[in-house]
């Protein structure tokens, strides 16, 4: 099985036990805790943001200026969604993953050629 059916099967699966798992709140009574809980599914988990992007790279081609923008404001809507500061900790370790995803097929553009030219891009709208 292809990596991205798999991931697309696991989710598949979770969002099924998280439904099961609001169903036996609501029985025993817990009808508080099942509304904050679905409320919760509704915003966009960091994790996930961070695999749409590496999805994005991994399904665009940076060879025209339009893609490395979108990726560039893919990536800023991202840091602001989740309180990332350039030069911090979450942010590099994040930036890096997505880095990783980029090099495997784009790891040179007009835009960058390594990881440091990448970092300095991305971060544009951010500083």
């Amino acid at each position: 099985m292809e990596k991205r059916d798999y991931k697309k099967e696991q989710e598949m699966e979770n969002e099924t036990d998280i439904r099961f798992q609001l169903d036996i709140l609501r029985r025993d009574g817990y009808h508080a805790a099942a509304r904050i809980i679905e409320s919760m599914q509704g915003t966009v988990s960091r994790k996930a943001e961070l695999e749409y992007l590496q999805e994005f790279v991994w399904q665009c081609c940076f060879d025209e200026e339009l893609g490395r923008d979108q990726l560039r404001c893919l990536w800023t809507a991202y840091c602001l969604h989740h309180g990332l500061d350039a030069d911090t900790s979450g942010y590099d370790n994040d930036l890096m993953e997505l880095w990783n995803a980029t090099a495997e097929d784009e790891a040179e553009t007009a835009d960058w050629s390594d990881y440091d030219s990448f970092d300095n891009f991305m971060c544009r709208f951010l500083v």
